[in-house]
């Protein structure tokens, strides 16, 4: 009677086991497919708040308002990126271009973009930037929402 009371306990503990795993699983799928629809949704910000810009660009506004997304960054590119190296020795500077704007032929491109690197550019919009506008500093981070982006004709520079 005792080695059945343990063998019960096993198969008990398996099936607790099996089921931690699933729901596991089940929570990993949904934060999954949520920030999936998050990204999608801040993309589709980035693009509108590019062609804004854009537009503000085209009708000589000087500032735009930016409300959207979040924590995303406006960058001009290419500009001078620092790869590699460990505290700063063998580290290389070079000017970088995302793939969107190289496969698409353009000299320069003004993009929003999740972090300030080409690669996160690829993942986020770009327009050209036949107009030649540089960012004031490296890029601007789009925080503390809503922006007011001022834009000076005279020096080709956008600044927060």
């Amino acid at each position: 009677m005792k080695q059945r009371k343990g063998f019960l306990l096993a198969e008990e503990t398996l099936k607790i086991i099996i089921a931690v795993i699933c729901i596991g699983f089940l929570a990993y799928l949904l934060f999954s497919i949520y920030q999936n629809n998050s990204n999608s949704k801040n993309l589709d910000f980035a693009k509108s708040t590019l062609s804004s810009v854009s537009d503000a660009i085209n009708s000589k506004l000087e500032s735009v308002d930016i409300y959207n997304p979040d924590g995303w960054v406006l960058d001009v590119w290419p500009h001078t990126v620092t790869t590699g190296g460990f505290l700063g020795l063998g580290a290389t500077t070079k000017s970088r271009t995302p793939l969107s704007c190289e496969n698409l032929g353009w000299n320069s491109c003004l993009c929003i973009c999740s972090k300030d690197t080409p690669d996160s550019c690829d993942s986020g919009t770009c327009i050209n930037n036949t107009h030649g506008f540089d960012v004031a500093g490296k890029s601007i981070e789009l925080k503390n929402l809503p922006l007011t982006l001022k834009i000076d004709y005279t020096n080709k520079e956008i600044s927060s």
